[in-house]
């Protein structure tokens, strides 16, 4: 009995020394492998572990930031990105990880700073353009928030979320033919956008196309897209 207890002990003593024996660089892909299961709990411990080996690690504060975002601690999250900052400042990332965490955090400004930051950092990453025309939008800068849509399909002409958005900007400023040919160029790109044909549907309706706003409506509808129901009965019920 004595012999196994001493074998569990040292089973148990040998996992120990291997975990303590890993590298911060180790320890933090084995936090982003648990990230993509989405054990965020168990990834932030290891980058806890990392961080103890290097407080000035930068990766890992990042991902930790990640990982504190994922499970909504929100606070925590901003933090930990403002110490990956003061870490590297060169690095567009935990800018633009923090700006997300500051729009949940209704910090709107805040998140545009860092939006600021991360674009003079990186110019070339189109989410970056993506959610700062968001925020333009919501508070009714739609010339500045097309231009943003703009500039991000140089780096991703292929997202439909980008031509919804720019068409959204188009027909605020009403210019609904360049507006429709953005949401249609969105439905090409996913033909299940049930979004794109709602606006597609506002758009021709803008033009007094009724026949046509009123299908795109239904079409909306169709799939499920949550306002297109009223839409319909406000502008195309006889």
């Amino acid at each position: 009995m004595k012999s196994i207890l001493k074998g569990v002990i040292g089973l148990s003593f040998l996992l120990a020394l291997s975990s303590c024996g890993k590298s911060e660089e180790q320890l933090v892909e084995e936090g982003r492998n648990l990230m993509g299961q989405e054990s965020y709990a168990e990834a932030i411990k290891l980058f806890n572990k990392a961080l103890e080996k290097n407080s000035n690690n930068y990766t890992a504060l990042n991902a930790k930031g990640v990982a504190l975002l994922r499970i909504n601690e929100l606070d925590e999250s901003a933090i930990t990105f403002g110490q990956a900052i003061r870490v590297d400042s060169t690095d567009y990332r935990a800018y633009y990880n923090r700006s997300n965490t500051r729009r949940l955090l209704s910090d709107d400004q805040g998140a545009m700073l860092d939006l600021d930051r991360a674009i003079l950092l990186q110019p070339n990453v189109a989410d970056l353009y993506i959610n700062r025309g968001a925020i333009l939008f919501k508070y009714g800068e739609f010339d500045r928030a097309l231009f943003d849509f703009e500039f991000a399909l140089r780096f991703d002409a292929n997202n439909p979320l980008v031509y919804l958005n720019k068409g959204k900007a188009e027909l605020r400023i009403n210019n609904s033919d360049d507006a429709i040919y953005d949401f249609k160029k969105a439905i090409e790109l996913n033909p299940q956008y049930g979004e794109a044909y709602y606006w597609l549907g506002l758009a021709e309706l803008a033009l007094e196309n009724r026949t046509d706003g009123c299908s795109y409506l239904s079409t909306a509808e169709s799939l499920n897209f949550e306002g297109a129901s009223e839409a319909i009965s406000q502008n195309c019920m006889q």
